[in-house]
C-alpha cells in the first residue's frame, strides 16, 4: 500500500472517532456501552413500527409502572400509552434522549420517576420528536405513546422507580 493511502486511511480512522466520541453521531454506540445487552433487546429497543390500537395495554399507567415493577408484570409484546410530567430531559451516550416523567412536575424522589426514551431513528422519522421539540417539554405535562421495554440491571444502582421504560417512544404531545 503506498504511503499516501496509508495517511488517508488513518486520518479517516482517526477523523471517525473523533466524531463519534463527541456524540456528534446519533443512533451510535460507543464500545463499551452496550451494557451486556443481548441482540433480542436491542432488537425490542429499536422497534420501527408504531404500535397498534390493539397493541396498547389500556390498564396501564404511570402510577401502574411504578407500583408494579417485575419484569413479570408486564409484557414487552405490548405498548403504553401514559401521561406525566418532564422532570428532566438528556441525551445520552448512544443517542438515545432521555425524558424523565413524574406525576409531579416538581418530583424530586428519583423513586417517583419513569424514564422513556426517544431514539434518533424516532427523531429522524417524525420532527415532533426532533432534539429541539423535546428540550422545549421540560416541566410540561406530556402524553407519550411507545412500546414497553424492561431494561436488564446494570451493574450500578439505578435511583429510578421502576425499570420499565416506553422505548422506543413513537409519539409525544402535550396535554393541555
Amino acid at each position: 500500500m503506498s504511503t499516501r493511502l496509508v495517511l488517508k486511511c488513518c486520518a479517516t480512522l482517526v477523523l471517525s472517532a473523533a466524531v463519534v466520541s463527541s456524540g456528534l453521531v446519533y443512533g451510535l454506540q460507543k464500545p463499551g456501552d452496550e451494557k451486556g445487552e443481548s441482540a433480542a433487546s436491542k432488537k425490542l429497543k429499536n422497534r420501527r413500527t408504531p404500535p397498534t390500537q390493539a397493541d396498547i395495554d389500556k390498564t396501564l399507567t404511570l402510577a401502574g409502572l411504578l407500583d408494579k415493577k417485575a419484569k413479570s408484570d408486564w409484557s414487552e409484546t405490548k405498548a403504553a400509552v401514559i401521561e406525566g410530567y418532564v422532570v428532566q430531559i438528556e441525551k445520552e451516550d448512544d443517542g438515545d434522549i432521555h425524558i424523565v416523567l413524574a406525576d409531579d412536575r416538581q418530583e424530586s424522589d428519583t423513586n417517583k420517576w419513569m424514564i422513556v426514551e426517544v431514539t434518533s431513528a424516532w427523531r429522524k422519522r417524525k420532527t415532533s420528536l426532533s432534539d429541539a421539540r423535546l428540550r422545549q417539554l421540560h416541566n410540561k405535562k406530556i402524553r407519550v405513546t411507545g412500546w414497553l421495554f424492561y431494561e436488564p440491571e446494570e451493574e450500578h444502582a439505578d435511583p429510578r422507580g421502576t425499570r420499565w421504560e416506553l422505548h422506543p417512544v413513537t409519539d409525544v404531545s402535550v396535554v393541555q
